[in-house]
């Protein structure tokens, strides 16, 4: 029994070494299983994309509702304020009137002119009524005063609420503003995220189709089963016969100020440069039609089989195409010319590489191509395809 194991491990190690599995092979199911994913994730962010718009919708609204509140409590704290006076005139009016009463009834020459007025009267009902009448006037007047003092104070009371809830209508509007900006830029990541996954469906879409037309089935292998394959190749070579490296992951500037760092890297040269493909391979993708301005331009896919392993490479920013989607293409073959299509600032080669088949359009997707072409530090000249040194 212990011979007959031994004898079936050593016959499925010899059929791994002989027949070795390719990890990296990628079946068409599994291509539409990608791309169905793809679409999720840019229906996910879109959701997103509106959630935010609908944050920066209310929060822009209550910023200014603020305003409104604002004024609303500067206009209370002004009639207050003329109540306020309004009952300051009132009481040193009542204030004089009181003084006067007093100053009639006060005693003089040694005599009460209070008591006068109260023992000149002509019965004890009268007397009785000038001293209630006194009494009255006094009291009306002292009780008066404290009514207009308690208001006084009740309006300074509700001066100090309004401006406390001035500086916290203040304090809201300061961390609205501070949250639109975060929002703002939010927004425009997400938005970027969305052009860029709808440029990837697009991609991994034709891709799909091309394989399709080709006869592939969801079970088989997409690079073997198309007509005519991938290509083998065994190694990678520079794009073009000579150009200038720029820095290691360019930084692109952003409309709205600053930098972000994109994928790939970025050759420089004269317009009409030819560019050539990396590796033998297949045109999964070419692309003719772009907005000025925005994304790659005029841009080409290639898919390559590199010692079994699969790759994607794409060509960005071309000034014209040369092949079409099908090609089989050579290491010698010249796909395209160097142009300043697109989101450019000037004629350069943008290349990017992925490992697998992908659309390779983000960031997320690619490698650095340095690591897998022998390209010179940046900011250097290189004058073939292969060379170290320039």
């Amino acid at each position: 029994m212990i011979k007959n194991v031994s004898k079936i491990l050593l016959f499925i190690t010899i059929f791994v070494i002989i027949f070795p599995i390719n990890a990296d092979a990628k079946t068409l199911g599994q291509l539409k299983q990608e791309y169905n994913e793809l679409e999720k994730r840019y229906s996910d962010t879109n959701n997103s994309l509106k959630a935010t718009d609908s944050q920066i919708s209310s929060a822009k609204t209550r910023v200014q509702s603020i305003y409104g509140e604002l004024d609303a409590a500067n206009k209370e704290i002004q009639n207050i304020n003329s109540e306020i006076s309004r009952l300051n005139s009132e009481i040193l009016k009542k204030d004089k009137e009181l003084k006067d009463l007093m100053r009639f009834f006060q005693v003089s020459d040694g005599e009460s002119t209070y008591l006068e007025y109260i023992f000149s009267a002509d019965s004890i009902t009268d007397f009785i009524y000038r001293v209630s009448v006194t009494e009255q006037l006094s009291n009306y007047n002292d009780k008066l005063i404290d009514d207009m003092h308690s208001m006084i104070k009740q309006n300074n009371e509700n001066i100090v609420k309004i401006h406390k809830k001035e500086e916290d209508l203040k304090a809201l509007q300061k961390e609205l503003s501070e949250k639109l900006v975060v929002l703002a830029q939010e927004r425009k990541a997400l938005d970027d995220d969305c052009a860029s996954i709808k440029d990837e469906i697009k991609d991994m879409k034709s891709i799909l189709n091309f394989y399709q037309k080709n006869g592939c089935k969801d079970n088989e292998d997409i690079s073997t089963c198309a007509r005519g394959q991938i290509p083998p190749g065994t190694k990678f070579w520079r794009p073009t016969e000579s150009g200038f490296m720029q820095s290691k992951w360019n930084k692109d500037p952003m409309p709205g100020g600053g930098y972000r760092y994109h994928a790939g890297v970025d050759i420089s040269n004269s317009g009409g440069t030819k560019i050539y493909s990396i590796s033998d391979g297949i045109v999964v993708k070419t692309n003719s039609n772009y907005t000025p301005g925005v994304g790659y331009g005029k841009y080409i896919v290639i898919q390559h089989n590199i010692n079994g392993k699969v790759y994607t490479s794409l060509y960005g920013h071309l000034s014209g195409i040369n092949v079409s989607q099908g090609s089989i293409v050579t290491k010698d073959t010249v796909i395209g010319y160097m142009g300043n299509t697109g989101h450019s600032f000037g004629d350069h080669l943008h290349l990017n590489i992925c490992l697998g088949v992908k659309s390779c359009q983000s960031l997320s997707e690619t490698v650095d191509p340095r690591d897998y072409i022998n390209f010179p530090a940046h900011y250097t000249w290189y004058r073939d395809r292969t060379s170290y040194y320039q």
